[in-house]
């Protein structure tokens, strides 16, 4: 790599960086205008995917769809609203399976499954997102959004310590038919930084214990390489290097995003369960 593309590379990754944090701290408007744009763009990301391989889906259904499901749970959680998220919801699936009766086309199955499957893979996890936002933004400190900001911290430390570790000492491949660069050195060296850090966060944050500051060190980098790799799989699957080339660099906004769409689920279930054995 040049030192023209790293320049180029680490300004769109600053950039990015920027945008998250801007999300985070910026209140709840911002954060649900900017996931929400985040959302629209990884949708439109996905389903051109999905065109230029396998069929045609209306990409402008999918990201309404998308839309009107994400912003229809914000309403549900704020109690502003408790029926337009199962309306969205039963919206959609009458309006797709309806389409997969009436259109004629050969591969108007396939198409079908791969439009729920995009709702499964971005819609659902950044709904998880939203909801994590509202009921335990805060609960390793008064600030809203302060523990999903944690959480993204680890992932960025992962993803480095995972990229420097397995440049240096890489040798055995973690899965070679999906990422032929991933190691398994890589991948132990970014849980093994990830941990550390959770244990220094326990120091700082001490509302939750340092056993469940471990226990989301060791979550969040695992759940994070799976994210990486099932984005790989889709990207081999569908024939194409990276999702977009809207961040120089870095590819498209899936790409960037492909970790925390497994790993906010993850952190979810966990939080579910710390709350239901009241642990939190």
């Amino acid at each position: 790599m040049n030192l023209n593309n790293l320049a180029k590379r680490t300004t769109a990754g600053a950039i990015y960086v920027a945008i998250i944090l801007y999300a985070l701290l910026g209140g709840e408007v911002v954060f649900l205008a900017v996931f929400g744009l985040f959302l629209a763009i990884a949708l439109y990301e996905f389903f051109r995917m999905v065109n230029n391989s396998c069929g045609r889906v209306c990409k402008i259904f999918q990201i309404v769809s998308g839309l009107a499901i994400y912003f229809s749970f914000f309403l549900f959680l704020k109690e502003i609203s408790l029926v337009a998220f199962p309306f969205a919801i039963a919206a959609y699936i009458l309006v797709l399976f309806l389409s997969t009766i009436f259109i004629n086309r050969k591969n108007i199955i396939q198409t079908t499954a791969f439009s729920l499957l995009g709702h499964i893979y971005i819609t659902l996890p950044l709904s998880i997102l939203l909801f994590i936002s509202q009921r335990y933004g805060d609960i390793i400190g008064n600030y809203k959004n302060l523990f999903v900001l944690a959480i993204f911290v680890l992932i960025w430390i992962n993803d480095t310590a995972a990229f420097l570790f397995g440049s240096m000492l890489g040798k055995h491949r973690l899965i070679e038919r999906i990422s032929p660069k991933k190691s398994i050195e890589g991948f132990i060296s970014g849980i093994a930084v990830s941990v550390i850090a959770a244990i220094i966060s326990s120091i700082y944050f001490q509302s939750i214990s340092v056993y469940l500051w471990i226990a989301i060190g060791l979550i969040t980098p695992v759940f994070a390489s799976l994210g990486d790799l099932f984005e790989s799989l889709l990207k081999r699957t569908f024939g194409v290097k990276d999702s977009g080339n809207l961040i120089p660099g870095h590819g498209g906004i899936l790409d960037r995003i492909d970790s925390l769409l497994i790993v906010f689920p993850a952190i979810f279930l966990f939080l579910l369960l710390c709350t239901k054995f009241e642990m939190l």
